[in-house]
């Protein structure tokens, strides 16, 4: 994981910004294989827990629940697909060197030996962890290492600067089964990943797998033993002018009904998705070409109802008209951060919006989902300083709204929008 990504003046960032931190994904492979459809061959995956994790640690705080942390994060993910991760314990500190193939053992450590260090010497303060995979020409994973970064701090209960060591894991391992990092802020999956209290308490909700990743882990492994009647999927492709493929763009699904975000993918070289674990439902599908310097597009797709066991098709010729607008960040409590924000059913807050050419007196800021609204008029003006445009909207959550994850849209006249996809965390 990686810490620190937003990139205005440092000495800005201490007193207005949080930290946020960002996964590392590292692939070690003989072919190119696209990273998304990266899975374990067998249904049993097999993971040696380093004793550095379990034993007394500089980096965990004292009286962590560490067994807990692990078996709870292990078990969301086996709770929601056919698979089954087996622990044991191991004395291995260092993982598998770089190269074509690992040692066959998939670890998990914390130690502060020289071959772990090595994966965070460029920045030793910039990840929180990292995984690195080996796969085969196939696309099957044989082995998948973890490493805690042993220049961070880690805790079970909510501390105050320290990363939550569950969240952590839970993330990491989603990578160890073939996981990306997801579009979506409120996936466990998300690229950013904030310390303890950045919002002024703790953030436990970021513990759970989103909707988006328990449909990503189904269409690689397919729905849990218990669940009979999933899934179904939504699949296409986004073409420009001339027929031209539209490469690398995120495409979402989000519930018609709630407007919860479901599923996320970005297409290939080819211009296709595929969004695939769905519930049966009908869907509102977005695309997004996302840049976070200079602003980007975004629009819908189409909808799409989905069955148990089929594949609705779905494709579109889309115009990237690239708008001024820039949102890079969300926030309340007077922080921003590029992680999603938690809000509980029922409450209102003020929401922050950062980024550039924010004008509050030409904007407005909406949702798809009819649980959230922008209540006491327009939005406001902030002031954070010069480096970064900031706005902010009084939204109130409904007390039915149900949790998940919801988008933030931002509009202005003609083609001046963008969308933080699933920004908003309900719990």
């Amino acid at each position: 994981m990686k810490a620190f990504r937003i990139t205005i003046a440092a000495a800005f960032l201490v007193s207005c910004f949080a930290g946020s931190a960002f996964a590392g994904f590292v692939q070690t492979a003989p072919a190119k294989v696209e990273p998304q459809h990266l899975r374990w061959k067998g249904r049993t995956i097999k993971v040696a827990l380093s004793s550095s994790v379990t034993q007394p640690s500089s980096n965990i705080k004292t009286d962590s629940d560490v067994i807990g942390a692990i078996r709870r994060s292990t078990q969301a993910w086996q709770n929601a697909a056919d698979i089954e991760l087996v622990t044991e314990m191991s004395d291995r500190q260092s993982v598998s060197p770089s190269g074509a193939a690992g040692d066959g053992v998939s670890l998990i450590t914390i130690a502060q030996s020289p071959e772990n260090v090595l994966l965070f010497s460029k920045n030793p303060q910039a990840e929180s962890a990292k995984t690195r995979i080996f796969y085969n020409r196939k696309g099957f994973i044989t082995e998948a290492d973890i490493v805690l970064n042993p220049f961070q701090q880690f805790s079970t209960d909510g501390t105050y600067g320290t990363f939550d060591l569950e969240s952590t894991l839970t993330h990491e391992i989603g990578h160890l089964l073939g996981l990306r990092h997801s579009a979506v802020w409120g996936s466990i999956m998300s690229e950013s990943v904030l310390k303890n209290g950045t919002f002024g308490f703790m953030d436990v909700g970021s513990r759970g797998l989103g909707a988006s990743d328990i449909a990503a882990i189904r269409e690689l492994y397919g729905e849990g033993k218990d669940d009979d009647t999933c899934c179904g999927a939504i699949a296409g492709k986004l073409t420009l002018g001339a027929g031209r493929p539209a490469k690398q763009v995120r495409v979402w699904a989000e519930d018609s009904e709630t407007g919860r975000v479901i599923a996320q993918d970005e297409t290939g070289g080819d211009g296709a998705y595929r969004l695939g674990g769905l519930p049966a439902a009908k869907y509102s599908i977005f695309w997004q070409k996302k840049d976070d310097a200079s602003g980007g597009s975004f629009g819908e797709v189409g909808k799409a109802r989905v069955s148990d066991g089929e594949t609705s098709i779905l494709n579109e010729k889309i115009v990237q008209d690239r708008s001024e607008i820039v949102v890079n960040y969300a926030g309340i409590n007077g922080q921003l951060a590029d992680s999603a924000i938690p809000l509980n059913a029922g409450r209102e807050y003020v929401v922050y919006l950062g980024g550039n050419n924010l004008d509050a007196k030409k904007l407005n800021v909406e949702f798809n989902s009819p649980y959230l609204k922008v209540s006491g008029g327009a939005a406001a003006t902030q002031n954070f300083g010069d480096h970064v445009s900031v706005i902010s909207v009084i939204v109130t959550v409904d007390r039915d709204a149900p949790s998940g994850s919801y988008s933030i849209f931002v509009t202005g006249s003609g083609t001046e929008r963008a969308a933080l996809i699933g920004a908003l965390r309900v719990e």
